[in-house]
């Protein structure tokens, strides 16, 4: 009888968690006795996996960041390597997190395993010479932005690349089933969303920009009320000291609900990441903001490569939604946006058409058996 198939699978961040789960139950709907392990959240937990390492512990933003976490770093490498070498496994599937798993990529070659990379880390942003390494360090690539096949065709021809599609069109169907739930907020408000971010450097950063902007918006418009999201796994007491020092009329704070605050509101102030391609989706106008520490944003404005950040702005290869970075993030400056497109039906059904495009241009439903079915097709080479 054969021994069942084995796969070791890293996630380190909460976006990624979630597809790396996705990915792993068609694969397991696929493969049935699959055995996975690895690094990841609760949804990769939920999904089956035995995880050795926890994703919310290894989780970073920025260069600086990484120094107070270099020890648990660390000790996560060095144990998935010893785990690699000891198990052996068919399949190693990496998540984006580059930093790290490029040395887990480099580890499992050495052992001469296969090495699929699911959703490429964004070397085309910012270090586009790491095309190079992957090529050499990855058997596959599985991407989910059309523009990243044509990217690597150029940088590193010798690089098998797939475009799957991106997983949140399979999350879709259950993202309208939440949408449509009533928000408790009143009746008669304009609608504006808030959402920070999940990650603590966000909170820190962006909740007194958001709320200062907002006290703004509603000194000009009285019947705007906000609604923010509470991120899942989201500490709330992060929140408290900034809800207190900005204590702002017409706010309403809720667990989760990001999919029916998306749909129902008129307008999103939303920090950039996954987040702006979910809303995106919704076709939910919004201004995208970030800020990180001053040494961050210095090195990284010497190292990125493209002229936007906001994803949506990315697939579409033009400005759809406004971005303020770092010194343009100015309560005054995000007010004076968000009153822009509030006040201006004209610019907002230009805002809603640009991001149907995107939505057509991110390929439809079924990504993640895609990438399921080219992760099967891995392993079934690697026992020839």
């Amino acid at each position: 009888m054969a021994s069942p198939r084995r796969v070791v699978i890293v996630a380190g961040e909460a976006s990624g968690d979630q597809h790396a789960a996705r990915l792993i139950r068609e694969l397991a709907a696929l493969e049935p006795g699959l055995m996975v392990s690895g690094i990841g959240g609760p949804a990769l937990d939920r999904a089956g996996a035995e995880l050795l390492y926890r994703a919310e512990d290894l989780a970073l933003v920025g260069f600086s960041e990484v120094l107070g976490k270099l020890k648990v770093i660390w000790h996560a490498l060095q144990g998935l390597k010893t785990h690699l070498k000891a198990t052996r496994p068919d399949l190693v599937i990496l998540v984006d997190f580059p930093d790290f798993n490029f040395r887990v990529a480099k580890a499992a070659k050495a052992l001469g395993l296969k090495v699929l990379y699911y959703i490429s880390p964004q070397v085309w942003a910012w270090r586009p010479k790491r095309a190079q390494t992957l090529a050499r360090l990855v058997d596959h690539l599985a991407v989910v932005f059309p523009f990243e096949k044509d990217f690597y065709a150029q940088a590193a021809p010798e690089l098998p690349v797939t475009f799957v599609g991106h997983p949140l069109l399979d999350e879709e169907e259950e993202f309208l089933a939440r949408a449509g739930d009533l928000l408790p907020v009143p009746a008669d408000a304009e609608l504006i969303g808030l959402l920070p971010g999940s990650r603590q450097s966000e909170i820190s950063r962006l909740m007194p920009l958001l709320l200062e902007a907002a006290a703004l918006i509603r000194q000009e418009r009285p019947r705007c009320h906000f609604v923010l999201p509470v991120a899942p796994g989201l500490d709330r007491t992060l929140l408290d000291p900034h809800l207190e020092a900005h204590a702002l009329n017409g706010l309403t704070v809720l667990p989760g609900r990001a999919a029916q605050v998306m749909a129902q509101a008129r307008l999103l102030l939303i920090c950039s990441g996954t987040a702006t391609l979910q809303a995106a989706l919704a076709e939910a106008p919004m201004v995208v903001v970030y800020k990180t520490g001053a040494f961050n944003y210095a090195l990284a404005k010497r190292l990125i490569k493209v002229s936007h950040v906001a994803m949506p702005n990315l697939v579409a290869g033009r400005e759809v939604i406004p971005e303020l970075l770092q010194d343009q993030a100015t309560p005054r400056n995000l007010a004076d946006k968000a009153l822009e497109l509030l006040d201006n039906e004209t610019a907002r059904q230009a805002m809603i058409q640009g991001l149907a495009e995107v939505r057509q241009r991110l390929g439809g439903p079924g990504g993640g058996r895609r990438a399921a079915e080219l992760a099967l097709r891995l392993m079934r080479e690697a026992k020839t």
